[in-house]
């Protein structure tokens, strides 16, 4: 006879048989369901929304970074009124809002005019039946010119005795033509649309006691009627470097902030930071959260770093031509100390990097010029960079607080090699001694930068730039 309880734990061991089969079969089954799950359900998306604004700065040093071109006339020999008076014409064409938004479509710039007229808004100054051909020299990008092309052919249209020769080159080609002509005493009326910095060398250059650009100081005959008054002041300003009006802002940039604003919102941050205690806040939480830095800066090298740079010294209230201010070392010291956040792959960040917010890389790209950046493949919900919050109106928001533009110095390649070099020793080098050294470090660069004026020009503009007359054209 069995032991009742042997009966017992027999009944329990063979039902534990049948209930574990069921439940392998259960897991086999659960586990096919899953597999097919996986191939046959798309796999959820993660929704990014970007977000743009002006910048961290407040409302204390508002000031932003103007890039873009400007507009200019050489100062060739010989020109008569009814050169002159083309020239403006053509100028005046190229300024209306009807050019200056249809390039905006195209490239990203932002127009001087705050009013996109319809229909034409373009002074009428050349009254002349005699016909003119001007010199056009333009520095941008193949696929921009294109457009170029064809609103030069539509000028030609709308003004028969003004024909335009075009060339697409770069700056520095702009800047020997336009020299060599005039020292051949050429009479050909030129017109150039340049970078606002490059354009320094023929801003600031003279020959046999004339200056290589025409002054237009009766530039208002060629602007739109709705111009932005910040840049309005700006050229304005201009007078009081140049005592005259050399050149005109054509077609403007401001770099901005971008953020991931889906980031921000899961730490609980529900605004872009206003002012520069807020952003290194949060440059702190995101660290927290992700364990790496997550601001991104232009810290590659190059032309790009001494740019972004420049903005940072002057809205900290400094002079960044001089690199030793009081306030530009202050802001190398908030740099220093925002850079424990940075994302690793700002030591490779230029002028077109962006796509790493939508690749999680960083939470925000501070900061990053409009024509830069490419909406449709960035791969993020843009609806807060659309309609009202455009990132047009929102660079013009920038605009209208407060603008600046380098002052373009004909040796300004040098001074951006020697603030890459002050970059590279404080920020990138890595030396955990660096922060006790940055007046030091900003110290050797003015140094550095006197001595080679002293060297390269004379004693007179060496002086002037240890002095602080050399800053940027504020408006």
């Amino acid at each position: 006879m069995k032991n009742p309880n042997e009966e017992e734990d027999s009944k329990g061991k063979g039902n534990t048989k049948k209930i574990l089969a069921i439940v392998i079969a259960v897991v086999v089954i659960g586990v096919a369901i899953a597999v097919g799950y996986h191939y046959l359900a798309p796999k959820p998306v993660k929704q990014q929304t970007l977000a743009v604004y002006p910048g961290p700065a407040g409302p204390v040093n508002s000031e932003h970074l103007l890039g873009g071109c400007v507009i200019a006339e050489a100062n060739t020999s010989g020109l008569t009124s009814t050169d002159i008076s083309a020239m403006n014409q053509f100028a005046a064409y190229m300024l209306s809002p009807e050019v200056q938004f249809t390039c905006e479509q195209a490239t990203g710039f932002i127009p001087i005019s705050t009013h996109n007229v319809t229909g034409s808004d373009v002074p009428s100054i050349y009254s002349s039946t005699a016909t003119v051909t001007i010199t056009y020299f333009t520095s941008i990008s193949p696929s921009d010119y294109t457009t170029t092309q064809k609103l030069i052919s539509n000028f030609e249209k709308l003004y028969p005795h003004i024909k335009i020769s075009a060339t697409d080159e770069l700056a520095t080609d702009i800047i020997s033509d336009v020299e060599a002509d005039i020292h051949a005493g050429s009479t050909t009326p030129i017109v150039v649309s340049i970078d606002n910095l490059d354009v320094g060398v023929l801003a600031y250059g003279h020959y046999k006691g004339a200056s290589y650009l025409l002054n237009m100081s009766d530039y208002k005959q060629v602007m739109p009627k709705y111009v932005i008054p910040s840049v309005t002041n700006l050229t304005n300003t201009e007078f009081s470097i140049f005592g005259a009006i050399p050149f005109v802002t054509q077609i403007i940039n401001t770099p901005l902030v971008w953020i991931d604003m889906t980031a921000l919102n899961s730490i609980g941050i529900t605004h872009e930071p206003q002012n520069y205690t807020a952003l290194y806040n949060d440059a702190k939480t995101l660290y927290t959260k992700y364990g790496r830095g997550m601001i991104n800066f232009q810290g590659h090298g190059g032309a790009s770093t001494p740019t972004e740079l420049y903005q940072w010294f002057v809205q900290f209230g400094g002079n960044p031509v001089v690199f030793n201010d009081t306030h530009d070392i202050q802001a190398m010291y908030y740099i220093y100390n925002l850079s424990k956040y940075f994302t690793p792959e700002y030591k490779t960040s230029y002028w077109a990097t962006y796509k790493g917010l939508a690749a999680n890389k960083y939470s925000m790209m501070d900061y990053q010029w409009p024509g830069s950046v490419d909406l449709k493949t960035i791969g993020m919900n843009t609806s807060l960079v659309s309609g009202t919050n455009s990132v047009l109106n929102v660079s013009i928001k920038a605009i209208s607080e407060g603008v600046f533009i380098r002052d373009p110095v004909p040796w300004i390649s040098e001074w951006q090699i020697l603030m890459d070099n002050a970059w590279t020793s404080l920020i990138t080098s890595g030396s955990s001694q660096n922060y006790t050294t940055i007046a030091h470090t900003l110290g050797a660069e003015n140094s550095a930068m006197y001595n080679y004026l002293l060297s390269n020009d004379n004693y007179t503009v060496a002086h002037d730039y240890e002095i602080g007359m050399y800053k940027p054209i504020t408006a």
